[in-house]
C-alpha cells in the first residue's frame, strides 16, 4: 500500500514539474492601441490595458501596471491598479526623447528606453536619476532585478546585451534574429521575450537559443514595448512540488514505522 502511494506522489510530482505554465505578455504596438496582453502558451489575446497610443509597460509586482503614451519630451506615464483605475500620472520629459519600452526598477522607479537609443532611470515624478546610451535606436529594456538587458532596436543586429545598472556591458548573446525591439524578462523560467516588426514575438533562453514564438493579432505593427508577468506576484513563494513530496514521504514513512 505504501509503495503504491509513493508511486502516485512521484507521478504527480513529475507531471507537475514537466507542465508548461502560462504567463502574460504585455505588448506595445507602436502607439497603435493600448498595451495588448497575450497568453504565452495559447497565444490568445487577453485584451487591452490602459491608455491609448501606448508603447511600453511595466509591472511593480504589487498590483500596479505602468503604461506610457510616448511623445518627444512629453511621455505620459500612467500607473493603474488591476481594475485599470488610474492611481497616478506623470510626464517624463527625458531630454526631449521618445519612450519605446519600460521595466520596473524598484522603489517606485522605472527604467525606460527610447527611440534615440538611450536608457533612463526615472522616479515616480519623471525625474531622471541616471542614464546611458546604447548606440542603437528603437531599443528595448528589461531587468531581472540584478542586471539590465537591452536590444539593439528594429534596425539593429541579432544580440541582447546584459548590462550593469550604469550601462556597462557584462556580456552579449546572439539570438540569430536581428531587429529586436521591446524585450521582457520572464522570471518564471529565466527566459526572454522579444518583439519585432510585423507583429512577431520570439522566445529565447538566456543563451540566445530560440524556444518558440508567434505572430500577434497586431501583425502590421512594430512591437516596441514588452513586459512579462502578472499584475500581482505572490509575496511568499509556495513550497515546490518536490519539497511537498519529501514532506509527504516522511509522513508516510513515520506512519508505517508506528504501525510496526
Amino acid at each position: 500500500m505504501l509503495s503504491r502511494i509513493v508511486l502516485g506522489l512521484v507521478t504527480m510530482a513529475l507531471g507537475t514539474v514537466s507542465a508548461v505554465e502560462a504567463t502574460t505578455l504585455w505588448v506595445g504596438n507602436d502607439t497603435a492601441s493600448p498595451v495588448e496582453r497575450f497568453d504565452s502558451v495559447t497565444q490568445a489575446s487577453l485584451g487591452f490595458f490602459g491608455q491609448t497610443g501606448a508603447s511600453g509597460s511595466a509591472l511593480d509586482g504589487a498590483g500596479h501596471v505602468y503604461t506610457v503614451a510616448p511623445s518627444f519630451g512629453n511621455n505620459v506615464i500612467q500607473k493603474y491598479d488591476a481594475a485599470q483605475n488610474v492611481v497616478a500620472s506623470f510626464i517624463a520629459a527625458i531630454n526631449g526623447q521618445w519612450i519605446e519600452d519600460m521595466t520596473y526598477g524598484g522603489g517606485g522607479t522605472l527604467w525606460v528606453s527610447t527611440f534615440e537609443g538611450d536608457v533612463f532611470h526615472v522616479d515616480g515624478a519623471g525625474n531622471v536619476l541616471s542614464s546611458f546610451t546604447t548606440g542603437g535606436s528603437f531599443v528595448g529594456v528589461a531587468t531581472d532585478g540584478a542586471f539590465l538587458y537591452t536590444t539593439t532596436g528594429f534596425n539593429g543586429d541579432n544580440t541582447i546585451t546584459k548590462r550593469l545598472f550604469d550601462g556597462s556591458v557584462v556580456s552579449v548573446v546572439t539570438t540569430g534574429f536581428g531587429g529586436g525591439g521591446g524585450i521582457g524578462y520572464d522570471a518564471s523560467d529565466n527566459t526572454f521575450w522579444v518583439g519585432y516588426l510585423g507583429g512577431q514575438l520570439r522566445h529565447f533562453d538566456v543563451a540566445g537559443n530560440l524556444l518558440g514564438g508567434f505572430i500577434t493579432s497586431t501583425a502590421n505593427n512594430a512591437l516596441d514595448g514588452l513586459e512579462v508577468g502578472e499584475i500581482s506576484e505572490a509575496a511568499v513563494p509556495e513550497p515546490t512540488v518536490l519539497t511537498l513530496l519529501g514532506v509527504s514521504l516522511l509522513g508516510l514513512a513515520g506512519a508505517a514505522w508506528s504501525r510496526r
